[in-house]
């Protein structure tokens, strides 16, 4: 039997999320403050060696959250969701972060997925976060999401909650949202990822135990398996003696393009 409103707002929120550098939990976790439920329970994908298959009927509304890679859903963050994650018939609201660029088809691929899963998507948003690729020398949306973003966040959480006291979720018109089908093509496997100083190396292991890909193995000297690696430089971020670095001369031709043409604030956009 489909929950009443009253039942959704009740239960458990559950929010679901791939975050490498953290931003996209940060934004639901923003989003979770106005919902108003008792209890949340957070469900990571981010790492991959303690994911298992997630069913959750007794609980509510689920947030998803996810990254944009080159204006598609991050492909892990995909393959994680239609592996481990089924909806039940619950209601989605759904979050994409992306780098001040372009989020293009990834929150209409979004929502493809959560059907998928048997979701039913009720709110759809995007967001800005600070560019896998941005540098102090080269910043991209640095510093976001800042607090202006999670008080909007705060907000889109508001109108989810007002939108589901109008009625059960299967009774509420199809959610509508920009992007194309077929979607854009996304990122492809290659040969580009960060590099080790081993002049600034201790061999700490951060770096490996940031990686979502399990791309990197530290022993007497620090290995990353390129093809595995998806450039989210959450290991650039979390060493402590910044002797992670990526500079390939492709992501610094796409790192100036990105500081021409694409440094102007962005802001959230909702759909509700």
């Amino acid at each position: 039997m489909e929950k009443t409103a009253g039942d959704i707002m009740s239960a458990p929120v559950e929010l679901i999320y791939f975050s490498a550098t953290g931003t996209t939990r940060r934004i639901l976790e923003a989003v979770a403050r106005t919902l108003g439920p008792d209890e949340v329970i957070r469900t990571d994908l981010t790492s991959p060696g303690e994911l298992e298959t997630i069913s959750s009927p007794e609980q509510g509304l689920a947030v998803i959250g996810v990254p944009v890679y080159a204006g598609r859903v991050a492909p892990p963050a995909a393959e994680r969701l239609r592996k481990h994650v089924y909806g039940d018939g619950r209601p989605a609201a759904l979050v994409v972060l992306y780098g001040n660029r372009d989020y293009e088809d990834a929150l209409l691929e979004l929502k493809d997925i959560a059907e998928d899963l048997g979701f039913i998507p009720v709110a759809g948003a995007a967001f800005i976060g600070e560019h896998s690729y941005s540098t102090p020398e080269k910043p991209v949306a640095e510093g976001r999401p800042d607090l202006d973003d999670e008080k909007l966040a705060e907000e889109y959480g508001r109108r989810i909650r007002e939108k589901l006291s109008r009625g059960r979720p299967s009774s509420l018109p199809d959610l509508e949202l920009p992007g194309n089908r077929p979607h854009r093509e996304g990122t492809q496997p290659n040969e580009v990822a960060p590099e080790t100083a081993p002049q600034r190396c201790v061999l700490c292991g951060e770096c490996a135990r940031s990686c979502p890909m399990g791309a990197i193995t530290v022993t007497d000297e620090v290995v990353t398996e390129a093809l595995k690696c998806v450039m989210c430089c959450a290991c650039t971020r979390i060493c402590p003696f910044d002797a992670r670095s990526l500079t390939h001369e492709r992501v610094e031709g796409f790192r100036d393009m990105l500081t021409t043409k694409f440094s102007s604030r962005n802001e959230p956009e909702f759909f509700v």
